[in-house]
């Protein structure tokens, strides 16, 4: 399993690296290359699975009640379980619902929400526990520690990030022209690769790729 501790190794050696004179330059760079990726759309950051339960009464829902709530780039679905049935949220203007939101703003099973300030705000006001499912484009997280097993950016996108680590390096740290062009070039295919292999998964058209 490619761990993180595994791709600083492979990094180190790809620039030959004995001394660690690299070490932090190699961290910094795989950090700057995953924060690059994280806001492209691709196959493994997607999500259907995070789900919250409403409160009674409660309007607003941020990271306090769960934390994946702001992590979303793009929600293309929110769902609502209402006696076992599931029904499509309706997406509406934040400013529609500041309105609607008054001290006479009715309770009940929701059926609309706006996305704003990393919130969700549902109208309307939910009367009781409901489950609201989250379907889209969310951040995935760098790897906690070196060797932290199954993360995505160490397997999907090991080769994306390794290429995007080192094109930075070869630019910033060792100023080495030629390798920055090979790896600008490598970072490219392989992000072509994805695109097309997330593209072949879902069918949805819905990847954009970061324009170089």
């Amino acid at each position: 399993m490619t761990t993180l501790s595994t791709l600083k190794t492979r990094i180190a050696a790809d620039l030959d690296d004995t001394s660690g004179a690299y070490g932090d330059d190699i961290a910094d760079a795989i950090s700057r290359a995953i924060e690059f990726y994280q806001p492209v759309r691709f196959g493994f950051n997607e999500t259907r699975d995070e789900t919250f339960t409403t409160v009674a009464g409660q309007q607003i829902y941020s990271s306090e009640d769960d934390t994946a709530i702001p992590a979303f780039y793009r929600l293309d679905l929110v769902t609502v379980t209402v006696a076992g049935q599931v029904r499509r949220l309706d997406r509406v203007d934040p400013g529609e619902l500041e309105l609607l939101s008054d001290s006479s703003a009715s309770t009940g099973d929701p059926y609309a929400y706006a996305y704003f300030d990393n919130s969700l705000r549902l109208y309307p006001i939910p009367g009781a526990g409901y489950t609201i499912r989250m379907v889209g484009h969310i951040k995935k997280a760098a790897p906690a520690s070196d060797e932290e097993a199954g993360n995505v950016w160490m397997t999907e996108a090991y080769q994306l990030i390794r290429c995007a680590a080192k094109k930075y390096l070869a630019e910033n740290v060792t100023e080495d022209a030629q390798l920055q062009a090979r790896m600008e070039r490598a970072e490219e295919r392989e992000l072509g690769r994805l695109v097309k292999q997330s593209g072949a998964r879902i069918g949805s058209g819905m990847i954009v790729p970061t324009q170089f």
